[in-house]
């Protein structure tokens, strides 16, 4: 199996170049991040073959915020830092762990007053993404940052006092001059969303066991993944139409049909559908449980079944994507199924999460709350 599955990629990796780049604003009618199928056959064919890392598009790095050494140092100093929170007790890795793939193992979080309350989603690969967050409503990690920093049910500061605290902590203004220059006049609010921008951009995973096999080393997955990689890129169930290499993800908005009175792009985008969400990218996704936008599910072998059922069609929620038509495996394929998503781990990249913050405080997340 693993030599039909390294032809196949020699065979499809050039028509992949062009599916797996970004793409630009979708349109509402795009369809849902998940399997969908026609009738099972015997053997899985696939309609993706896996793709090597090599081919992966640039991180989309503003002009005006190049990445440098010492600015992602800042950034991850910041990101650790409780100083950042009006009540000196959350970080950025308060909702955004380390140890969970960088979202929180929490159902939902209610961040924005009024809105629905949202599962965290988390942080890797998000500087290749041309939309952020469940809705899409953010197109760079420059502006996203500065939502946390300030909502009211987050982190609670303004820019004023954030400022002035930061100026007030030597060990900042240091590295604030070296990665803009101007002394403490370079510690802005500005400039900390971009520090933090360029620290999010590192969070890079791309060594999976998966990138392994697909770049040669035929023992990187185990039989039982290999089986799962089939699964996945076949016509039974069709996950590799939403979730293509190398992000494992596309830049549109589904309709999958979870029970939800949130309506998703729709709130921010009058071309959206109701109920439409961004796509989200598998890798690590081993990590990030509860599952979906507003943590529905608890487990990888939940999702798959609830794909498997028609996803939600099985509960009459309307305008489900009409390719979602459910599909039928065996116990032992979904369990195989389960496995590649597992394979989808890497955390080659992981940061080190500084014992004590600049500030002085203890370094903030839920783990250690």
């Amino acid at each position: 199996m693993a030599c039909a599955n390294m032809l196949l990629i020699s065979f499809a990796a050039a028509a992949l170049l062009a599916a797996c780049a970004p793409t630009a604003e979708p349109a509402a009618t795009a369809t849902a991040p998940a399997p969908a199928t026609s009738a099972p056959t015997t053997t899985p064919v696939p309609t993706l073959a896996p793709q090597p890392s090599p081919t992966w598009s640039p991180l989309r790095t503003p002009p005006d915020n190049p990445s440098t050494p010492a600015k992602i140092e800042l950034g991850r100093q910041l990101f650790y830092d409780p100083v950042l929170s009006a009540s000196n007790d959350m970080s950025c890795a308060t909702c955004h762990r380390p140890d969970r793939g960088f979202s929180n193992g929490e159902t939902v979080s209610e961040a924005r007053p009024g809105a629905p309350p949202r599962n965290v989603s988390g942080l890797w690969n998000t500087g290749f993404n041309a939309f952020l967050l469940w809705d899409g409503r953010e197109t760079s990690l420059e502006s996203q940052a500065i939502l946390p920093l300030t909502l009211p049910n987050e982190m609670a500061e303004t820019p004023e006092k954030l400022e002035a605290k930061l100026r007030d902590i030597p060990a900042y203004v240091d590295l604030f001059d070296a990665a803009f220059g101007g002394g403490a006049d370079a510690v802005t609010f500005d400039n900390t969303t971009r520090a933090l921008a360029a620290f999010q951009r590192t969070l890079i995973s791309d060594n999976s066991p998966y990138d392994r096999f697909v770049a040669g080393d035929a023992s990187a997955l185990t039989e039982q993944q290999q089986r799962g990689m089939d699964l996945f890129f076949s016509q039974r169930t069709h996950c590799s139409e939403c979730h293509r290499p190398p992000l494992l993800a596309n830049e549109t908005f589904r309709v999958v049909g979870v029970d939800s009175e949130d309506p998703g792009r729709a709130g921010v985008s009058e071309t959206g559908l109701y109920g439409a969400f961004k796509v989200p990218s598998l890798r690590n996704v081993a990590l990030t449980a509860p599952y979906m936008h507003a943590g529905q599910f608890a487990t990888l072998e939940e999702v798959v079944q609830f794909y498997a059922d028609g996803a939600g069609r099985a509960h009459d929620f309307p305008r489900v994507d009409p390719l979602l038509k459910g599909f039928d495996l065996t116990a032992e394929e979904k369990s195989d199924l389960v496995s590649f998503l597992e394979a989808l781990t890497d955390e080659s990249r992981l940061p080190q999460v500084p014992d004590v913050a600049l500030s002085g405080l203890p370094t903030a997340t839920e783990e250690n709350r």
